[in-house]
């Protein structure tokens, strides 16, 4: 049985890992289960990345193969308190996070047929105690899947 997901994932991982090393991250989780990042906690303070459960389509590309696209929203989360240049410290995160995944388009084989163009979407979010910053960097990667396999 191929483990497609899993592999992509992984390597998402791996690319997360890359942030923490270069100092744009401080940490991050995957967590397939309804991540609100309200509640988390992060080990590393912020800001930090959530990776949730992937959505997939699937096309039809001949009579065994079809074309698997895997979706991960990523969640990167911002404490706007702690940032040193509020002007400028979330686009630099998002360039980083870019940059990372652009330059690792096939996630290491895992996404053979490469990682569509990331989107970004942005957005305050807040309780009575507690206010963020928040973006999802989409990744659509894409893989082959022959049928039987």
């Amino acid at each position: 049985m191929t483990k497609l997901a899993s592999a992509i994932k992984a390597q998402i991982l791996v690319n997360l890992e890359a942030l923490v090393t270069t100092g744009s991250i401080n940490s991050f989780i995957s967590l397939d289960q309804n991540p609100n990042p309200l509640s988390i906690q992060p080990s590393g303070g912020y800001p930090f990345a959530i990776v949730g459960m992937s959505r997939i389509t699937s096309e039809f590309e001949d009579n065994d193969t079809n074309m698997h696209t895997y979706r991960y929203d990523i969640l990167f989360v911002l404490d706007p308190s702690a940032l040193k240049n509020p002007d400028t410290d979330v686009e630099d995160l998002i360039d980083a996070a870019l940059n990372q995944f652009d330059t690792n388009f096939t996630l290491d084989g895992t996404a053979v047929a490469a990682v569509l163009p990331a989107s970004v979407q942005g957005q305050p979010v807040s309780t009575g105690d507690k206010s963020l910053l928040v973006f999802v960097i989409t990744l659509e990667a894409r893989a082959l899947y022959t049928l039987g396999s």
